[in-house]
């Protein structure tokens, strides 16, 4: 099946979901952390793990009386979400089909407010939830809670990523941060593992994301110190 007219709010499709990637087709928008350019869509960036706040604007600004206790200043300046783009976004919702999430939408944190969000605009625009399986969602019995503050992603961040070897590919940034060298063999160290793998400077990527294909049941993104293996 083809996708058209999609609000999107995936990380690296092109990586985690190949098929449905190349499935999402014409105009749409992608809002997340990371640009994918294989991605037929507009790009709209975001903080890290910030899809809370990101959809709590959309709903306030959709409707100023229903959600009269959310701040859109503070919602915009928290996930790096312009009102503009947020403004832009709701106009194209007017037209639109589909919202397309994450499959894993469970373990992302304050996951109950993403649905109570998710579930008013597709009531509000008449819009299908669609999952990265293909599955469509129904989440009109989730319950608005007060939001969680969103968690600090500064410094380096691994990003799980279904890639061909077991290398961690970065930035020139992230090398320069992490005070190692390219092709170093390094122990990553995160709160809920360590592992010891070689860094693969990308010339493509950008910022403080590291991209690897790792074991990891949890959040896709995780907070990482790096030190040279012994």
């Amino acid at each position: 099946m083809i996708y058209e007219k999609a609000l999107c709010f995936l990380d690296m499709p092109s990586i985690k979901n190949k098929d449905l990637c190349t499935r999402i087709q014409g105009e749409n928008i992608n809002i997340s952390c990371l640009e994918d350019k294989f991605l037929k869509a507009k790009f709209y960036k975001c903080e890290i793990a910030s899809l809370s706040f990101v959809l709590a604007l959309l709903c306030k600004m959709s409707d100023e009386n229903t959600f009269k206790d959310l701040d859109e200043g503070y919602l915009s300046a928290e996930s790096c979400f312009g009102e503009e783009e947020a403004s832009d976004t709701l106009n194209f919702l007017k037209m639109a089909k589909y919202l397309i999430i994450d499959k894993n939408i469970d373990l992302y944190k304050d996951n109950e407010n993403i649905k109570y969000f998710l579930n008013f605009l597709s009531e509000k625009f008449k819009l299908k939830i669609i999952d990265t399986n293909e599955k469509e969602c129904n989440f009109e019995n989730a319950k608005l809670h007060s939001l969680k503050e969103l968690d600090n992603y500064d410094g380096l961040v691994l990003f799980k990523a279904d890639l061909e070897d077991n290398n961690l590919h970065c930035s020139k940034q992230f090398l320069q941060i992490s005070k190692c060298k390219d092709r170093s063999e390094v122990e990553i160290l995160a709160k809920d593992f360590n592992l010891k793998t070689t860094l693969c400077l990308d010339e493509n990527l950008q910022g403080t994301i590291g991209f690897l294909n790792h074991e990891n049941f949890g959040f896709d993104f995780t907070q990482i110190r790096i030190k040279e293996a012994k």
